[in-house]
């Protein structure tokens, strides 16, 4: 962040803090006149919303301290911690108005003073949190800060609290004064709710939690973008305070000179951190004799298809003998995928397998393909035609040839090791014959046919 848009933030950070702080004290001394439960509640919940931004307005200033001797990856973690602790104090607070509320019913019910005051600062509330809601998230989306508009965000919930605490209030003075407490209770309930919330996410920042597959799998394209990459695998993350450390293995010619590995490395490292949410990256250089990249991927594509398998099987209730094959071929692409996990660690260890000739970027295209199958065989609605026809693209021709070259050793003699290091995948001759079984369900001659091309391609030795 520039200096110029450090200011910015700063500056709509003290909007929001000045602003609720104003609404703290409006809707207080109206609601202590006034005797509201339900006006009290909500001004208390403007008071968490400063408290919050001068929490995270301070931890934001130490999370942006340089790295010292005592802290050598830098203070990120600072903003998480202060935001865990707002959030236990919005908690502790939510439970307090909730049985200040419940004591209100308990122990009888008192007629509101200044009804119009209150209601019209109420109606005050909602229009200063909108105002104030629209500015913050203009300033966030322009500045690109999370903290500013996950502010803008609690301003716009806060218009709703604000509303709740309305109604109570005005069914107070047409004449029915326990809805006043009901709407204290209810806001009391809305505070907790948010503090849970605003805490999980941050324990997971502070817990290191894994960012996810889809920022890992950028981190794995960045990193194979370099030039002399040739495998990525043992991609790891986990949050340091809101950004993320990662730790990645990649693989060089082992004929590479020790210097332009390192440099290899280091373009790794600088490509990964480009990426907005990574603040740095640990690089481990394996020098290979041959890339794990076409195991890898496909064993990527394995577990695609394993899922896309599941997803047929979930949405063929009514023919029990198809859901079993769709099953069976699911467990069979698992099974397959972790074969091709043993073998990625068998070629680190120095074997060989028949996977010179396949092409990684043919793999890539598949596997890209998979992920566009998987969302179609989600759908609702897709029929046992359809369903046989997604098989047809996932078990290709091309993909089981790829598949028995990489899990073949070029060593014909330490097959049998291979064997026993992963368990056998189901053959296709078994779910083929699964096949041709449930080719007599129904009659659907589209169906039938799409199943006896399955079963060829699966066991192309039946004839």
């Amino acid at each position: 962040m520039t200096a110029e848009a450090d200011r910015a933030a700063r500056r709509a950070t003290r909007v929001g803090i000045v602003g609720n702080g104003l609404l703290f004290v409006v809707k207080g001394a109206v609601g202590i006149v006034s005797g509201s439960l339900a006006l009290l509640s909500d001004a208390l919940n403007s008071l968490v919303d400063v408290a919050a931004s001068v929490g995270i307005a301070y931890s934001v200033a130490v999370s942006r301290r340089a790295p010292d001797q005592g802290h050598p990856f830098g203070h990120q973690r600072a903003e998480p911690l202060a935001a865990l602790g707002v959030a236990i104090f919005t908690a502790i607070l939510g439970v307090s108005v909730t049985r200040a509320a419940v004591e209100r019913l308990a122990g009888g019910i008192e007629p509101i003073r200044a009804p119009g005051w209150a209601l019209a600062t109420l109606l005050l509330s909602m229009l200063g949190n909108l105002i104030l809601s629209r500015y913050l998230r203009r300033r966030g989306e322009a500045l690109d800060s999370p903290a500013i508009l996950a502010n803008a965000v609690e301003s716009e919930n806060d218009i709703w609290t604000s509303l709740a605490a309305l109604a109570g209030v005005g069914a107070a003075v047409v004449g029915v004064p326990a809805l006043d407490a009901v709407a204290g209770a209810v806001v009391g309930i809305w505070i907790v709710v948010g503090g849970f919330r605003f805490g999980r996410r941050n324990i997971d920042y502070l817990m290191g939690a894994s960012p996810g597959p889809k920022l890992l799998g950028e981190i794995r394209e960045a990193a194979l973008g370099v030039a002399g990459v040739q495998g990525v695998h043992d991609v790891r993350g986990h949050y340091v305070g809101h950004h993320v450390h990662v730790e990645l293995h990649v693989e060089v010619d082992e004929e590479m000179r020790t210097r332009q590995s390192h440099d290899v490395g280091g373009g790794v490292r600088h490509a990964v951190e480009r990426l907005p949410e990574i603040d740095r990256a640990f690089v481990h250089v394996d020098p290979v004799l041959d890339s794990t990249l076409v195991v890898e991927t496909l064993a990527a594509s394995e577990r695609l298809a394993s899922r896309i398998f599941s997803e047929l099987a979930r949405g063929a209730d009514g023919r029990p003998a198809l859901a079993g094959v769709w099953e069976l071929l699911a467990t069979r692409a698992l099974a397959r995928a972790d074969r091709l996990t043993v073998v990625r660690r068998l070629k680190g260890a120095g074997w060989h397998f028949a996977d010179a000739e396949i092409q990684p970027d043919r793999l890539v295209g598949r596997k890209a393909r998979l992920e566009r199958i998987l969302a179609r065989a989600g759908d609702t609605g897709v029929t046992p035609a359809e369903a046989a026809g997604i098989a047809l693209e996932v078990v290709e021709r091309d993909a089981e040839e790829d598949y028995r070259a990489a899990t073949t050793p070029l060593d014909g003699s330490l097959a049998g090791s291979l064997e026993r290091a992963s368990p056998p995948p189901p053959l296709g001759a078994v779910v083929a014959n699964r096949l041709r079984a449930a080719m007599d369900v129904g009659d659907d001659d589209g169906l039938r046919e799409r199943l006896r091309r399955l079963a060829a391609r699966l066991d192309p030795g039946s004839g």
